[in-house]
Formats: C-alpha cells, sequence, structure tokens
C-alpha cells in the first residue's frame, strides 16, 4: 500500500473560511496557515478576495472565491459579473454555487 506523506496531501486541501462575518485577522490567520502548511489554496467569500491577495502576494497559494454562495439561487449573469470582479481582485479559482431550483427544473 502506497502513503502520502503530509506535505504531498497537502497540495490537494483548500482551506477555507465562509463564515459571514470573518474579520481580516481572521483571513490573515487562514492565508498565513495555508502559507505555512503547503495547502493548495484559500477559499473566501469573494469580498475577502482583495485582502486575502494582499496576504499572499508572491505566494504559490491560489485563492478561491466562492459565487453565488449559499443559496445559488441568484441570476447566472449576476454570478458571472461576481466572478469576473473575484479575479480581477486576484482569485485564481472560482467556485460557482449551482441554482438547485434551475437543477430539478
Amino acid at each position: 500500500m502506497n502513503t502520502l506523506q503530509p506535505a504531498a496531501l497537502a497540495k490537494y486541501i483548500d482551506h477555507t473560511l465562509l463564515a459571514p462575518d470573518a474579520s481580516r485577522e481572521q483571513i490573515r490567520t487562514l492565508c498565513e496557515e495555508a502559507r505555512e502548511h503547503g495547502f493548495y489554496s484559500v477559499c473566501l467569500n469573494s469580498g475577502q478576495v482583495p485582502y486575502a491577495a494582499s496576504c499572499l502576494a508572491d505566494d504559490s497559494v491560489v485563492i478561491c472565491a466562492v459565487v453565488g454562495f449559499p443559496l445559488g439561487a441568484g441570476l447566472s449573469d449576476t454570478k458571472a459579473f461576481e466572478a469576473e470582479r473575484a479575479i480581477a481582485a486576484g482569485a485564481g479559482e472560482i467556485d460557482m454555487v449551482l441554482n438547485i431550483g434551475w437543477l430539478k427544473d
């Protein structure tokens, strides 16, 4: 049986903080932990992307922004605009929440 070493496993981890009341201190700590442990990304609400980008300048940790979170019930063009703005602010990955009602229909 092959064993995955912790450092190799860390490259697959999205370190996530999606609390709507996340403070800058919490975001900074999240970014520092991701850097320290070699995580793949930090996953944040799109409004936190600019600050995370400043914390992770010149680092290999990817910034992932969630769009349409938490319900996904918004309009597609609204989600597209949010994604564009997050990318412009420094996001390297977008996780978009699906509109479940539309999927069911």
